[in-house]
């Protein structure tokens, strides 16, 4: 029937605009306008503190199955092993999920600043594993961190 043919044809159409291969980078912008700052802030805090249960948790288990010897401290190898399977992870998933959110009206270009901050952080994260366990400028997330806090994403460096 010419028909059903039609709408056979309109499905599979629809299927495919829907599945497309539009893949997104992390870097790229996330959708603006959509949330108020109060509402953004009220979402991405409370990601952050299931972030921040998630590494403790990571913390636990890593220290549970590496635990050194004889009360001798953790070589800074075992202390970067940490950082790069339990610490890592978590925060370059909360980058998603808080890009995932879109950004506030009125406020986007200086909540892209922090996520691309962010997003250095966890690159240098992983390019160098000691600076996730480093103080001050040479943190990871440093910049992230100078500048969330700053805009009021306290739960995400703070706990």
């Amino acid at each position: 029937m010419p028909g059903s043919s039609r709408l056979l044809l309109i499905l599979g159409l629809l299927l495919l605009a829907g599945c497309g291969g539009g893949g997104s980078s992390e870097s790229t912008n996330a959708q603006t306008g959509t949330l108020t700052k109060a509402q953004f802030l009220k979402q991405a805090n409370a990601i952050c503190v299931q972030g921040t249960a998630a590494m403790n948790k990571g913390d636990v288990a890593f220290w549970a199955k590496h635990r050194p010897q004889g009360g001798k401290p953790p070589s800074q190898g075992l202390v970067n092993q940490l950082q790069l399977q339990a610490i890592l992870p978590v925060r370059a998933r909360e980058l998603r999920q808080i890009r995932a959110l879109g950004l506030p009206r009125g406020d986007e270009q200086r909540v892209e600043a922090i996520l691309g901050a962010w997003q250095e952080g966890v690159e240098k994260g992983k390019e160098e594993p000691s600076s996730l366990d480093s103080a001050g400028p040479e943190f990871a997330f440093y910049k992230a961190y100078s500048m969330g806090i700053d805009y009021g994403l306290a739960k995400c460096w703070l706990g």
